[in-house]
């Protein structure tokens, strides 16, 4: 990862003073633990987008919007995350939204995984919740037990043709009777937006990878038209699309929500 002098300075100062409970912290009007791993490359993401002026503030503020934008689709599946006893967040990162899942449902009941180094000792660490690594090759992926949520937030939309049903099936895996898969993709809406053409199954694929950890034809910016998810959908056994919703999270990914036969 090619450093940043400032973004490093920022963090080690800002998570310092979160360690001390210093001046103008985050944690007393958050309520979570808000310290930052030094290469989030979330907020990193943050840190040098145009609009952002205040980075600590945004990154803070969007891992508690998509943690409304999922207590949201719960509801209206008339499912409250605080009576759920196990919940898989996959793809976590170093976090964003895993402090938050530590309060609802709680810290003993979640699960994170990922694959970028060091994620999850810090997570586990930080929000004393359970944690695993992944792999990017989804057969090596072993689940410690299944669930009754996994969440999984803009991991396929980044998956290329060949790997995207192998991740979907894998993932259903983990999923114990009655619960639910939920993740988002980029949809219609988004590749209307971005003036581009899907090919005749409702696919696009460019390999442009946002990560120094992922090459660009594993990672890179993914389409699916809502004709070709059901297609995967219908080939995998057990499970069930009981909500869709465009546009769901950040007013830009669809939300879709599969349920595991009992």
């Amino acid at each position: 990862m090619k450093r940043n002098k400032e973004l490093d300075s920022l963090l080690e100062n800002h998570n310092l003073n979160e360690r001390e409970k210093g001046k103008d912290s985050f944690e007393p009007w958050i309520g979570v633990n808000c310290e930052i791993h030094p290469n989030d490359e979330i907020f990193r993401f943050v840190y040098e987008h145009p609009t952002s002026t205040n980075p600590l503030r945004d990154y803070f503020a969007d891992g508690w919007r998509t943690m409304y934008e999922l207590m949201v689709v719960l509801e209206k599946l008339e499912y409250h995350l605080t009576s759920c006893d196990s919940f898989l967040e996959f793809a976590s990162g170093y976090g964003r939204l895993t402090r938050h899942l530590a309060k609802f449902p709680g810290a003993d009941k979640v699960h994170a995984s990922d694959l970028m180094p060091e994620s999850i000792e810090f997570i586990k660490e930080k929000f004393a919740v359970n944690g695993f690594y992944s792999d990017s090759d989804c057969a090596l992926v072993k689940f410690p037990r299944k669930y009754e949520i996994v969440f999984v937030l803009s991991l396929f939309s980044h998956l290329p043709r060949n790997s995207w049903g192998n991740w979907l099936e894998k993932l259903s895996s983990a999923v114990e009777p009655g619960g639910y898969l939920i993740f988002s993709t980029h949809g219609k809406g988004f590749a209307e937006r971005n003036k581009v053409e899907l090919d005749s199954e409702g696919f696009f694929f460019i390999a442009n990878s946002e990560s120094d950890h992922l090459a660009g034809d594993e990672y890179g910016t993914t389409i699916t038209a809502p004709e070709f998810v059901e297609g995967i959908v219908e080939k995998i056994s057990g499970i069930e699309v009981v909500l869709f919703q465009a546009d769901h999270f950040w007013a830009g990914q669809d939300v879709w929500v599969l349920k595991k036969s009992c």
